[in-house]
């Protein structure tokens, strides 16, 4: 509950709450809001609002079920708002605007970026709710992706006793939500444009954060599931993105 509160109540609502205090900051001494500034506000809501809408898919997710609440969790929660919300102020501060086909090729790989980003996770996590039996479908929240929920999923049973999923986007790439992941990243430091590496902190910090999560991951499952884990990765050999690696 405590990792829980820490990680979504404050730090996802306040990451929000600056960004939009950001673009209505650049409003009032400029008089308009930049289309740089509309992609990052446009990216950071739909990332909020995924983790409002989706809360019942975070506690089966690796922060919740298998990271200690320690200092590399506390300090994250801690600074997410404030790093996060670099883009946003670096806009501001320098009234950074793009070219209208650079914001139109943002919005449209923000876009596919986010519904893969989105249904991979729920779709991942969901199952692993419908194997538990607690699984309840939110109509209300919004929005809803039909193939967000695999219905009868193909998988494969371990003699852990695990069922490992091979369907949907899984069978796609064993880490495909982060390849998503690290899109939309890229989408949010792109649209400050090129003048500075500040904007680019967050992604890079982010890459290096995720290939540590995924080696610790695959040492992991390999203890945990021994050859099982060799027969996964033969059904779904690439990690990150399909035919590539």
């Amino acid at each position: 509950d405590l990792k829980m509160f820490a990680e979504i109540r404050i730090s996802w609502m306040l990451l929000f709450l600056i960004t939009t205090a950001n673009a209505l900051k650049q409003l009032e001494e400029y008089g308009e809001i930049s289309n740089s500034m509309i992609v990052i506000w446009v990216a950071q809501t739909l990332y909020t609002n995924a983790c409002m809408k989706g809360e019942e898919c975070i506690p089966t997710t690796w922060d919740i079920f298998h990271e200690k609440f320690g200092w590399m969790l506390i300090y994250w929660n801690s600074e997410l708002p404030f790093l996060y919300a670099l883009q946003s102020y670096y806009i501001y501060t320098n009234n950074i605007s793009i070219s209208t086909v650079g914001f139109i090729i943002l919005l449209s790989v923000l876009s596919v970026a986010y519904y893969v980003w989105d249904t991979a996770n729920s779709q991942k996590n969901r199952f692993r709710m419908q194997q538990r039996g607690t699984y309840i479908k939110r109509k209300w929240a919004y929005p809803q992706f039909e193939w967000g929920t695999l219905e009868d999923p193909k998988y494969m049973t371990t003699r852990a006793g695990s069922k490992l999923l091979v369907d949907g986007w899984w069978k796609v790439a064993r880490k495909i939500h982060y390849t998503a992941d690290l899109a939309m990243a890229l989408v949010w430091a792109v649209c400050c444009g090129y003048e500075s590496f500040i904007p680019y902190f967050y992604f890079c910090f982010f890459l290096t954060h995720l290939i540590h999560r995924v080696n610790r991951d695959t040492i992991r499952c390999k203890q945990k599931y021994g050859e099982d884990w060799d027969k996964y990765c033969e059904m779904v050999p690439y990690i990150f993105i399909p035919y590539i690696y």
